[in-house]
């Protein structure tokens, strides 16, 4: 689709501030070549650092929906199949680094648990606590729950990551995205995420689904482990020119024939690992 098919079918679905930021994220997103977009550079067997802000997203598995997303960029699926319904629409989901880090624990932490417990019972419950678990932490950390003696029930829940990310724990995904976010043009397009609490709720009914939406009103303030505190979801979409980096996962990682046409896609993009090491460079 053309920047002027976009256009035409936002105005046909969208109205009042819906529609202009819609539209300018449109803009905006046709425009990236008239920005400077700096991407970090790594050499082989570098560990990646990831900068609080950085985007990750990833894809299912094959060869068309690879080449596709590098073609066209991130764009939420309503523009082109509107029969979809997501509870968040019309936006692409991104993992957003919530602080400095480097990549090998953030596939640690993410390839864990988030486990939810209540404090007290009945009438004398005080409410829930969620906590992330990290990879291979579960154990002791339910070992310590139990004894805590205002602790009556827990529960555990896979992170979303595993579900859309590599991870440690799943081969469902086998290739992840890195976005670079520093610049001022990627600022500009992150200003449209669904879950900015600036949006007023009108605004928001155009971007969710109307059984999700009273639940979101409520959770974007108040965000937690679980639901998740770590998400965006980015209005209309982002440009692939954003991609600085491809995380593989353990099949992917020693097919040399698939590392090398990710490679010839985006060749000032480095490749690194769940090691989070860097397997291919792009000095």
């Amino acid at each position: 689709m053309t920047k002027k098919d976009y256009i035409n079918d936002a105005k046909n679905r969208f109205s009042g501030k819906s529609l202009e930021i819609v539209l300018n994220q449109i803009e905006l997103f046709f425009s990236s070549s008239d920005y400077k977009i700096e991407k970090n550079k790594y050499g082989v067997g570098e560990e990646v650092f990831l900068k609080k802000g950085t985007f990750m997203h990833g894809i299912f598995p094959g060869k068309e929906i690879f080449d596709y997303t590098i073609d066209n960029g991130f764009i939420a699926i309503e523009f082109s199949d509107n029969s979809r319904k997501n509870k968040i629409s019309n936006s692409v989901g991104m993992w957003n680094i919530k602080e400095d880090c480097y990549l090998k624990d953030y596939i640690i932490d993410y390839s864990g648990f988030t486990i939810t417990y209540t404090i007290g019972r009945g009438p004398d419950a005080t409410g829930e606590v969620c906590e992330l678990i990290p990879y291979h932490k579960f154990d002791e950390r339910t070992e310590q729950i139990n004894d805590m003696e205002e602790v009556w029930m827990y529960w555990g829940d896979k992170t979303k990551e595993v579900s859309f990310l590599p991870s440690l724990v799943a081969n469902k995904r086998q290739i992840g995205f890195i976005l670079n976010t520093e610049s001022d043009y990627a600022k500009k397009l992150l200003e449209a995420d669904v879950w900015n609490t600036a949006l007023d709720e009108k605004t928001l009914e155009s971007f969710l689904d109307y059984r999700y939406y009273p639940k979101f009103l409520d959770l974007r303030f108040n965000r937690n482990a679980q639901t998740t505190d770590r998400e965006s979801a980015i209005i209309f979409g982002l440009p692939a020119s954003l991609i600085e980096g491809i995380l593989v996962g353990r099949k992917l990682e020693n097919d040399i024939e698939s590392i090398n046409y990710i490679k010839s896609k985006l060749p000032d993009c480095y490749i690194c690992n769940l090691d989070g090491k860097v397997i291919v460079g792009n000095e």
